[in-house]
């Protein structure tokens, strides 16, 4: 297990000095050093965190499997199994993040980068490994091995890797199936119609079934909606928890405390800010408001009152 994280963060590794390069030949400006270091200084601690609770990890999940219902093994069709049912797992997991604000505080700061590159990718969400193995205990319950839900995981954690970059297109058939760079531009857009969007990390189909798909159509702004003005790593780390501090500080009654730590980022007491799916009702509403006014004007008839008499200006 060791040796294939090895191999694979040298792939990673060759994979951002490769992209670095055509994006400096291409002159792309897809890699600025502040954010580079950024994010690479994020994947390392997100690293060395999720090495040190892998143990408790293999043991919570080992201790669960000895209650399966079923003896899986480990046939090609029980691997494959394994890898669709912990991307289902890792969509409600990602899903959770994004709509709880305790885990956003968590999730927000790989969406905190205003770039999109390989990198990206490697700026984690820092604390996910304390409870991140939760989702993934009904797959033991089931019948598969830690070391199969681990290897599966890094499986499509690596997939996931590979969807952080402009530099691909749309691809067709794949982007109606799978999890890839396109798709994956939208979920990091901050663009009101993308926001929560496209969240599997090797399938789409679960973004397709549980109405959370949307194509890549306009181009997409990254960032938050609401960025990082000092993108210092502890800032970086730790601004969602600083706001939710500030927020159940107020003199307000518990259950909007309560809110304000479990609820929809976004969501205030007093209507002072927005949740993401307020911000999508008023960007389709004003579209909608657009184009009823163009139609309207398109379809209004010419009064002949109006019109220029030709005549008047004949010589």
């Amino acid at each position: 297990m060791h040796n294939i994280e090895f191999w694979l963060t040298i792939v990673g590794i060759v994979a951002v000095l490769t992209e670095s390069w055509l994006s400096t030949r291409e002159q792309l400006e897809l890699y600025h050093f502040k954010d580079s270091f950024n994010n690479i200084s994020i994947g390392i601690l997100n690293f060395l965190l999720d090495l040190s609770v892998k143990g408790f990890v293999f043991f919570i999940l080992t201790w669960f499997n000895q209650f399966a219902m079923f003896n899986i093994g480990y046939s090609l069709i029980s691997w494959i199994a394994v890898i669709v049912l912990q991307d289902f797992a890792f969509y409600w997991l990602h899903r959770i993040d994004h709509h709880v604000r305790f885990f956003w505080a968590v999730h927000v700061n790989h969406h905190s980068s205003t770039h999109f590159n390989f990198s990206t990718a490697i700026r984690s969400s820092l604390f996910q490994p304390l409870y991140r193995f939760v989702y993934y205990i009904p797959l033991a319950l089931i019948g598969f091995s830690s070391m199969q839900i681990v290897i599966a995981f890094t499986f499509c954690n690596m997939w996931g890797f590979f969807i952080h970059t402009k530099t691909i297109g749309k691809l067709g058939w794949m982007d109606k199936v799978f999890a890839t760079p396109s798709n994956h531009r939208v979920h990091h857009g901050s663009n009101p119609k993308y926001l929560d969007k496209n969240l599997g990390m090797f399938l789409i189909i679960w973004d397709r079934m549980f109405g959370t798909y949307q194509e890549e159509e306009e181009p997409v702004v990254y960032g938050l909606t609401t960025n990082i003005e000092n993108e210092n790593l502890s800032t970086i780390i730790f601004h969602e928890w600083k706001n939710i501090l500030i927020d159940i500080a107020k003199p307000i009654p518990l259950k909007h405390k309560l809110h304000y730590l479990f609820g929809q980022p976004g969501w205030s007491h007093d209507g002072s800010r927005k949740t993401s799916k307020q911000m999508r009702e008023e960007y389709f509403k004003e579209k909608y408001l657009a184009a009823e006014d163009n139609s309207t004007y398109a379809n209004r008839p010419v009064h002949t009152s109006c019109k220029i008499n030709e005549d008047e200006f004949a010589t």
